[in-house]
């Protein structure tokens, strides 16, 4: 523990006043403000061109060299849900693009979006209103972007980590992992599609495709070994989950979202009747989900953004691969960093070679 000061209203206007003691809590949640500053000032100087671009617009050439006049909006910032917090200005257990709170979580009624010194005291005001002590976004002034409409759904962190993290949780705290296990085992092996000769049980991280897969096979798989209401919710969450990645929407299939969404609700009681919805501390009885609340904010979004696919993180979460774990692999782990560095700027020399080669000749090393 150590001092820290204070701003106060006196009779000759603000004066610094310094504090006895400042907590370990008080001094994380203190950084956490801190460190969000950071994060928006960096984005706000990386970003200044495009928000002068947006504003003023500018000269680019498109690929076959014509020159056009373009405006830089901000369309969609693709992130998961800590991030979503992060960027728009939000503290935890809140939905970052909309009013509700953690206790809204699990009501199946959407909430309309959100429109957009003194540390001590500044943090412990903006608490109280669900924000995160952050006064110059980054976004600020980018014409007229709004968290509620950039903050784009997104299939693998919100519905695919979802059916992940909970409903294939709670299949597996009523019948086991085991039998769980062993009913994948027993479907018959076929081309082109993931099968399950290990355990999936214990899993703790899946890729996208098979995420796909489970949820094509699990609401078959468990039949006649759930109650028929948890069977029903696993059902209509699962069709849910297939509904918002269709290209193409229109009146009828947005309606069998808002329909799907609904009768999830109407049928999640029966994980808690089971008592198979548990957390690290034993049975919960609510819903208290950030993912099930950003649900409802699909068919909202795909009338304003359009369809929901165009917003994927598969491919920069490929770079994670690509960029991140070949390069680390290929080096002796000792200052890693700059071996990564290092290894992606030759990748990018020898494709600028490789292109401006000529044809049928191989600058590769």
């Amino acid at each position: 523990m150590w001092p820290y000061q204070e701003f106060k209203e006196t009779v000759n206007g603000m004066e610094c006043i310094f504090g006895e003691f400042m907590s370990a809590d008080q001094a994380w949640e203190i950084q956490a403000v801190l460190s969000a500053h950071v994060y928006h000032f960096a984005i706000l100087i990386v970003m200044k061109n495009l928000k002068l671009a947006n504003h003023d617009s500018m000269v680019l050439s498109d690929p076959n060299g014509n020159l056009c006049i373009i405006h830089t909006p901000l369309v969609a910032w693709i992130v998961d849900y800590p991030e979503h917090l992060l960027v728009a200005c939000v503290s935890l257990k809140n939905s970052p693009i909309s009013v509700a709170t953690a206790k809204h979580f699990g009501n199946p009624i959407p909430h309309p979006p959100i429109y957009a010194c003194d540390i001590i005291s500044f943090h412990k005001v903006c608490l109280a209103m669900h924000l995160n002590g952050i006064v110059v976004p980054f976004w600020m002034n980018w014409g007229d972007t709004c968290p509620s409409h950039f903050l784009t759904p997104e299939a693998l962190h919100q519905w695919h980590k979802f059916y992940f993290d909970h409903c294939l949780q709670w299949v597996i705290n009523i019948i086991g992992g085991k039998e769980l296990d062993h009913h994948l085992t027993l479907l018959q092996p076929r081309i082109g599609t993931c099968s399950w000769p290990n355990r999936i049980s214990t899993l703790k991280q899946c890729t996208s495709r098979e995420h796909h897969e489970l949820e094509k096979v699990l609401p078959v798989v468990t039949a006649g070994a759930l109650p028929d209401d948890v069977l029903c919710m696993i059902w209509v969450i699962t069709k849910f989950i297939f509904l918002t990645q269709k290209v193409y929407h229109c009146d009828e299939t947005l309606h069998m979202l808002t329909e799907a969404l609904w009768e999830f609700h109407h049928y999640k009681q029966s994980v808690i009747s089971t008592g198979c919805h548990q957390g690290k501390n034993g049975l919960l009885q609510h819903f208290q989900i950030p993912k099930l609340k950003l649900a409802q904010h699909i068919v909202w979004s795909t009338h304003a953004m359009g369809a929901t696919y165009q917003w994927s993180s598969n491919i920069t979460e490929r770079c994670h691969i690509t960029h991140v774990k070949t390069p680390y692999c290929l080096s002796n782990c000792c200052d890693f960093h700059g071996q990564c560095c290092c290894f992606l700027n030759q990748q990018e020399k020898q494709s600028y070679a490789d292109a401006n080669a000529l044809p049928g000749v191989n600058m590769g090393c």
